[in-house]
């Protein structure tokens, strides 16, 4: 029989953005916005910025770690990725830090869990939420069902998975490269 847990259960941290936009600037602190989440990776090759002060005010729940998991809380819904290492940034809007209990979670395992069709559809049932766009609720997103094997387990499963994303993602670069 297969086991599930919960988001919540499996993860130490499960919080919301500030539900305000930071004051833009042209260099400063990293503010990850929806626009550079997308296919489980963080892209900040043309990221935006913030002020020290507005920094401090949008980590003041939690400050964004390395191997931390972000998922978009609407347009669109259900993007997620994973915080590079030796960043330093926050949270722009509509968006949820996810920190694994690394005790009964590998990091990996969850991301690539969250971009399966079986969680994919858990995150559907959030179409229609909202007045004007879908929204993916803080309650709704820890109540998600994750198949749960060992933790051992998990790790093997993650590693073979990055083996094949990093070739697939390599494989695409050197695909553009060509083009160009």
């Amino acid at each position: 029989m297969i086991e599930y847990k919960t988001i919540r259960e499996l993860c130490s941290i499960v919080v919301d953005c500030p539900h305000s936009t930071p004051k833009w600037t042209e260099d400063g602190k990293i503010v990850v916005r929806n626009n550079n989440i997308k296919n489980g990776r963080i892209n900040l090759t043309a990221p935006s910025f913030t002020d020290d002060e507005h920094f401090r005010q949008r980590i003041k729940r939690a400050k964004p770690q390395s191997g931390d998991l972000i998922i978009t809380r609407e347009a669109p819904i259900g993007e997620v990725g994973m915080i590079p290492a030796n960043i330093e940034c926050c949270l722009g809007q509509r968006m949820v830090l996810l920190r694994v209990d690394q005790s009964i979670c590998d990091n990996f395992y969850l991301l690539y869990s969250l971009q399966s069709p079986y969680v994919k559809n858990q995150i559907s049932w959030s179409e229609g939420t909202g007045t004007t766009v879908s929204n993916l609720r803080i309650p709704h997103l820890e109540n998600i069902k994750i198949p749960y094997i060992p933790l051992e387990l998990q790790k093997r499963v993650s590693s073979v998975l990055r083996v094949i994303e990093e070739k697939i993602f390599n494989n695409s670069k050197i695909n553009e490269n060509l083009a160009a």
